[in-house]
């Protein structure tokens, strides 16, 4: 099994294991950067310039690798600016002119890994990671010439440019294909016609209710008739208008979702806020009778309560909504705790709205 690497969750385009990943899928690569540069510059070390002397300076290059890559391994990137992702391929740059002093033939074999530092800084820094790249990119490459010439200079301003546009250029398809991947997530997680959330959004939320907080479940009355009746569009209609009305009651850390059909389920987080779910389907009958859908609703609320699952709590405020629904529907019920002795007991509809 491929393993996912912790930031993302998405499976990186190498098999390595998962500690590999730690810190991030750019962190990954950042060191895949720093170890590619080390293991091009002793092979070309050994190919090409086998004498004994250059030993000491490939174990110093060797030591200053695997030294940035432990410290990559403990230092703290999630708490830093994507602008920190900026160390690895400068210190790519730094090895190889490491190398290339010891070496100065190296200078020419090892030009390919000034266009991997930009590649990298295309995909993985913020926009413009190229420009700040940039001139220590051109320091580094006219540090590895063997000699200033004016041909170097040309040189170094043609190769300078084409950085800079591969850069560019990995940077809008990189951040393009993170919006389309973005754009898809949130379709894949939101019902198309009421703009609430799916079943796959549902279960998602679901994983933040805490204890104080309300699950409601609500069933438009008599929707099967809407749809016989007056046909399926008309249905639409009607569901599509009810999801905007009931969204235009939340607030931002709220939650909404069309479980199924004509049922609808809603995550308020009250915290300390009592009777903040009572106050939310008075607000929401009144806007539904105010826009004239010509449809009632039913709803079961149920408080979450220390010690209890969200299935728990689901199966509490379905029960509530089968005693608003039992007891004629249009009607708010809220959930008690029955083996405690406290009864389910109906939402007075006639209670003063609340101030927002």
């Amino acid at each position: 099994m491929r393993t996912r690497h912790p930031s993302t969750g998405r499976v990186p385009a190498l098999v390595l294991p998962g500690w590999w990943w730690r810190g991030g899928e750019a962190v990954g690569y950042g060191r895949l950067l720093g170890l590619g540069s080390l293991l091009a510059t002793a092979l070309a070390l050994v190919v090409l310039y086998p004498t004994p002397v250059h030993g000491a300076q490939l174990a110093g290059v060797a030591a200053f690798h695997l030294v940035a890559v432990w410290l990559s391994f403990v230092l703290p990137w999630g708490r830093w600016s994507p602008w920190a992702l900026l160390a690895f391929p400068l210190l790519s740059l730094a090895g190889l002119v490491i190398a290339t002093d010891a070496a100065p033939g190296l200078g020419g074999v090892l030009a390919g890994f000034f266009v991997l530092c930009f590649a990298y800084a295309g995909l993985f820094l913020p926009p413009r990671g190229g420009w700040a790249l940039l001139l220590p990119a051109v320091t580094a490459y006219m540090a590895t010439a063997t000699a200033m010439t004016s041909q170097l200079y040309v040189r170094t301003a043609f190769v300078a440019l084409a950085w800079l546009t591969l850069a560019e250029l990995l940077g809008r398809l990189q951040r393009r294909h993170d919006a389309l991947v973005a754009q898809l997530q949130a379709d894949n997680l939101v019902d198309p016609l009421t703009g609430l959330a799916n079943r796959r959004g549902q279960a998602r939320f679901l994983t933040e209710a805490a204890p104080g907080d309300v699950l409601i479940v609500i069933d438009l009355d008599h929707f099967k008739q809407v749809n016989d009746e007056q046909g399926h569009a008309v249905g639409d209609h009607v569901l599509a208008g009810f999801g905007r009305l009931l969204l235009q009651q939340l607030r931002t850390r709220d939650r909404a979702a069309r479980s199924g059909g004509e049922e609808m389920l809603v995550l308020l987080r009250c915290a300390e806020e009592d009777r903040c779910g009572e106050e939310l389907v008075r607000r929401l009958r009144r806007s539904v009778a105010e826009a004239d859908l010509g449809i009632t609703f039913s709803a079961g609320l149920a408080v979450v309560r220390p010690g209890q699952t969200v299935e728990q709590v689901l199966a509490d405020a379905d029960r509530a909504t089968y005693c608003a629904k039992h007891a004629g529907r249009d009607q708010a019920w809220l959930a008690g705790d029955p083996h405690n002795g406290f009864p389910d007991t109906p939402v007075q509809w006639e209670a003063a709205l609340a101030v927002r």
